[in-house]
């Protein structure tokens, strides 16, 4: 009789677990403020963001644009930050003055924050802009209404597939989506916003970024809700203030525990041949080995 083995288990044989593009935290700067570049650069943060939309009053969008882009061109070390640049809606007159901009620059930023997203179509036409001269953009896709909420996963997926700019992380706009349905910042009036975000990136493949915790004081706060969306599938959250990167970043890496669970779970369902693996007496299915592998990756 031949052996059986499940081939979602055999899938998760090889012990090397390639390492991810860690989107833990996002940093947000105003595009005027040329003078915190190497600020930004020493802070810490997965991902740092010169800010030409709610960062930038529109009277003065036409001097940050020139202000901030020769910034991407200056050298900076590995350890740095991804460099990226929140644009105002492509669908926008100072959006694409602000797509033109990065289309133009020798060199562009590492990835571009969408914000005020409704459509897949939307983030296709910016992709589509992009990839004669800068296919190697990221997209990190802001979902701050509930049209965006609604076509969430179409949003997610409108890359996938295709050649030049991928949406790689979708981000949650709790402060303006609250402000659309006239809700409060609390959690019961966000939960069911954010489990919607958390299931359409997963169905894209693609990170989850949670909204900004906006009393830096309150260090405990936002421990506790950093903690309640990691525990919903989030992958990071962003910040307005550099202090709280210590603490995202806590909360959103796997502990020594996880990574010590996460490879025993690799070894016994590579140790398994019928399928009927367990660890510590629970079951170890396709979705535990998933999860092991994507606590390994994010070490």
């Amino acid at each position: 009789m031949a052996e059986f083995r499940t081939p979602a288990l055999c899938d998760h044989l090889n012990p090397e677990i390639p390492p991810v593009s860690l989107r833990r935290s996002i940093l947000f700067y105003p595009a005027l403020s040329p003078e915190r570049w190497e600020e930004a650069m020493s802070s810490g943060a997965d991902m740092v963001v010169f800010d030409l939309e709610d960062g930038t009053v529109p009277e003065r969008r036409v001097e940050a644009r020139s202000v901030v882009m020769p910034l991407y061109g200056l050298k900076h070390g590995p350890d740095h930050p991804a460099r990226l640049l929140r644009v105002n809606h492509p669908r926008s007159e100072d959006g694409l003055r602000d797509i033109l901009a990065v289309i133009e620059a020798d060199v562009p930023p590492h990835g571009l924050i969408l914000p005020k997203i409704e459509h897949g179509q939307e983030v296709s036409w910016v992709a589509d802009l992009l990839r004669p001269t800068h296919p190697d953009i990221e997209l990190i896709v802001l979902i701050e209404s509930p049209a965006g909420l609604e076509h969430a996963t179409e949003i997610a997926t409108a890359t996938r597939g295709i050649d030049g700019p991928q949406v790689t992380c979708l981000f949650f706009g709790t402060a303006d989506f609250s402000a659309s349905i006239g809700s409060d910042l609390g959690w019961d009036a966000l939960a069911f916003g954010r489990g919607q975000i958390v299931a359409a990136a997963n169905e894209a493949g693609i990170d989850a970024m949670d909204g900004v915790w906006f009393d830096p004081s309150d260090d405990e706060g936002l421990r506790e809700e950093a903690r309640r969306v990691a525990a919903m599938g989030f992958t990071g959250k962003a910040s307005y203030d550099a202090s709280q990167i210590p603490i995202i970043h806590e909360i959103f890496s796997p502990t020594d525990d996880d990574v010590a669970w996460a490879e025993r779970v690799i070894k016994v369902a590579g140790d398994d041949a019928l399928g009927t693996a367990r660890l510590d007496g629970k079951m170890v299915n396709e979705s535990i080995v998933r999860r092991a592998r994507r606590i390994l990756a994010r070490r």
